[in-house]
């Protein structure tokens, strides 16, 4: 089923929904077998349902307890410096947009900025 909300950042076609992990991996392993496409699962944020992204594109991330970016919204934590700078790598590549990498002053994560550091 297709997604009413969630759209592709490259492509700007709607996502395939899946319910749950579980089915989402069925969809991996479909696109691996019939299209050679690696794919991976992730859990949507902004609809809680499942969607397919490339297994490159793919750093997970949790929302910081500690820190917050300028509109007040917790800031995605990423585990290891080289993830950050996948992700500053991929937004940058998408929409333009310089990102810089730094350490979490309270944990073990990495967090972006726009902001000279």
């Amino acid at each position: 089923m297709k997604s009413e909300t969630c759209f592709g950042k490259v492509s700007g076609q709607p996502l395939t929904q899946y319910f749950d992990e579980e089915e989402a991996l069925s969809g991996a392993e479909y696109a691996k077998e019939y299209y050679d496409n690696d794919l991976s699962p992730y859990h949507c944020n902004k609809c809680g349902l499942w969607h397919l992204s490339p297994k490159s594109r793919q750093t997970p991330s949790h929302k910081c307890n500690h820190c917050t970016g300028g509109d007040g919204v917790h800031k995605d934590s990423y585990r290891s410096k080289r993830e950050a700078n996948l992700r500053a790598d991929i937004i940058y590549g998408e929409q333009g947009i310089r990102l810089k990498v730094y350490q979490c002053k309270f944990s073990s994560g990495w967090h972006l900025t726009k902001s000279a550091y």
